[in-house]
C-alpha cells in the first residue's frame, strides 16, 4: 500500500509539473484550454507566474514528498488544491456551474481525497 500511494502521489506531482510547464512553454496554448484566449502581455506573465507557479509548486513539493514519503510535505499541495475548489465553490455560486468547471471540481477534490487517503497511509507506515 505504501509504494502504491508514493506511486500515486509521485504521479499527481508530475501530472502538476506537466501543466505548470505547458503553461510557462506553451503559454497561450495552454491558457486557452484554460478558458483565457487572447491574453495580452500581462496575461501572459499572470499565466506563467500565478497559475504556472501554484502547478510547479505543487508538483515539486509533491514528487519531493513521493520520494522521502514524508506526509509533513503533502499539507501545502492539499492547501493548494482546497483553496482552488473553494474558489471555484464561490464561482459556482456566483456565476453558476459553467464558469465553475464542475470537471475541474470534481478533479480537486479526487486529488484532495487521494492526498488525504496516502497521510493516513504514511503515518501509520
Amino acid at each position: 500500500m505504501v509504494v502504491m500511494s508514493r506511486v500515486v502521489v509521485a504521479l499527481i506531482g508530475a501530472l502538476f509539473l506537466s501543466i505548470g510547464a505547458s503553461l510557462i512553454f506553451n503559454t497561450a496554448d495552454a491558457a486557452a484550454t484554460m478558458g483565457l484566449p487572447n491574453l495580452e502581455a500581462a496575461g501572459y506573465g499572470t499565466v506563467r507566474a500565478d497559475i504556472g507557479g501554484f502547478f510547479l509548486g505543487g508538483g515539486l513539493i509533491g514528487v519531493v514528498a513521493a520520494f522521502r514519503r514524508n506526509a509533513a510535505l503533502l499539507w501545502p499541495v492539499q492547501l493548494l488544491v482546497a483553496i482552488a475548489f473553494f474558489g471555484r465553490v464561490f464561482t459556482l455560486w456566483v456565476d453558476g456551474p459553467i464558469a465553475a468547471g464542475l470537471d475541474s471540481m470534481g478533479v480537486e477534490l479526487v486529488i484532495l481525497g487521494v492526498l488525504f487517503w496516502v497521510k493516513r497511509v504514511w503515518e501509520k507506515a
